[in-house]
């Protein structure tokens, strides 16, 4: 029997009771005024609450890559090249050496047409292929033989999907039908690929991310639906006014909450985790036009407030601002990771721009390697900043 989770929009109410006007966090809630633009600037180092780490990919005529990560697990890094190529390369984690170059597409049963995510799922010694085209999930070994397959159905389509524990995937099912109610989250068995538990999240009119002109898609923005946090994961749907924290219990509780509703916003503004650390949340705010208009926010759990930022990498001798926009969420042991070009970083070494590790890296490529990739951990913080 599956375990079905609604979550109602009473709990919308939880923002109604809030004493303050003002973007704040009361008890283990953070309420956020989305009308509100004037948020105080904060300057944040990334290296000051993430341990930061670069891994150089090995450059060879069989491990040449573009370096799209799909995974990061504690032994091994999976990338594909950016481009939708046969080709899904498996590096050791510390060294970056080449593993294996798997190569599975095709028409058949035990093959996929497009890698457009992958699960590591380094306990089982597996890799979890999400074919988007043909709507399957392929699992190989780490050396890309063929184990087995889940077949979705065609409606249900994945946008992300992770690993959950041992033996279950979490992932968020697509669902642009206008007339739907509730946003879908499923946890599938790692060995049938049947749904485990069901978890959803309601709201009274489907919202949308899409700008389209008769039909024709002019704009998407992508949004994380799932972060994992503190051995819980981040739940959100765009539609609805709340961000949900999952337990491992399955237990929902409200963790973000904003005001007002995304039903009632013209133009729509739409609230979303991005990047969840122990010291900071990165956050978007982002304002349904035809630039999409987006604020970047911060909430500092050391300090209990919403700040506009700029970040650093003071691995460069000048420290080099972060973007936001270059980072991909990894939800695993890594949070997230940027992808770094050769060719700019023999440049900056050229130049004496790069310091510490970065630096030595740096040191021993050419123009025509494989990308670097910079890997951020969370740093452990003092308990009392954590609610």
């Amino acid at each position: 029997m599956k375990n079905i989770y609604i979550i109602s929009l009473v709990l919308l109410l939880i923002s109604g009771g809030c004493k303050k006007e003002t973007s704040h966090r009361n008890d283990t809630v953070i309420v956020v005024d989305v009308t509100k633009e004037n948020y105080p600037h904060k300057e944040i180092t990334l290296q000051d609450f993430m341990d930061v780490e670069y891994i150089a990919l090995e450059t060879s005529d069989t491990f040449l890559c573009q370096g799209h990560i799909l995974a990061v697990g504690k032994d091994f890094i999976v990338a594909r090249n950016q481009i939708q190529d046969d080709a899904i390369f498996i590096f050791d984690r510390k060294k970056g050496k080449g593993i294996t170059k798997i190569n599975r597409k095709g028409p058949g049963n035990e093959e996929y047409a497009i890698a457009y995510q992958a699960v590591l799922d380094e306990n089982n010694k597996e890799l979890f292929i999400y074919d988007v085209i043909q709507n399957k999930i392929m699992v190989y070994d780490l050396y890309g033989k063929y184990k087995r397959h889940f077949m979705r159905h065609k409606k249900d389509r994945i946008n992300h999907i992770y690993n959950y524990n041992r033996e279950n995937l979490i992932c968020h099912i697509d669902n642009d039908n206008a007339t739907s109610d509730k946003s879908t989250f499923l946890l599938l068995s790692k060995q049938t690929g049947e749904t485990v538990h069901e978890i959803a999240i309601s709201y009274k009119e489907k919202k949308s991310m899409k700008i389209a002109d008769n039909g024709n898609l002019l704009m998407l923005y992508p949004y994380p639906s799932i972060l994992s946090f503190r051995n819980h994961w981040i739940l959100s749907e765009i539609s609805s006014d709340t961000v949900f924290q999952l337990s491992p219990e399955y237990n929902m509780t409200p963790i973000i909450i904003k005001k007002p509703s995304i039903q009632s916003t013209t133009p729509e503004t739409f609230l979303f985790p991005q990047i969840f650390t122990n010291r900071y949340h990165f956050i978007g705010k982002v304002k349904k036009r035809n630039d999409f208009s987006t604020t970047n926010l911060i909430y500092d759990n050391q300090e209990k407030g919403i700040y506009k930022y700029t970040m650093y990498n003071r691995d460069y001798v000048n420290a080099q601002k972060i973007n936001i926009a270059e980072l991909e969420i990894l939800n695993e042991e890594a949070i997230f990771y940027k992808k770094m070009e050769a060719y700019k970083l023999v440049e900056a070494y050229n130049n004496g721009e790069l310091k510490g590790e970065l630096k030595n890296i740096a040191a021993e490529l050419d123009e025509e390697s494989n990308p670097v990739i910079m890997i951020a951990k969370d740093k452990k913080l003092p308990s009392k900043w954590l609610r």
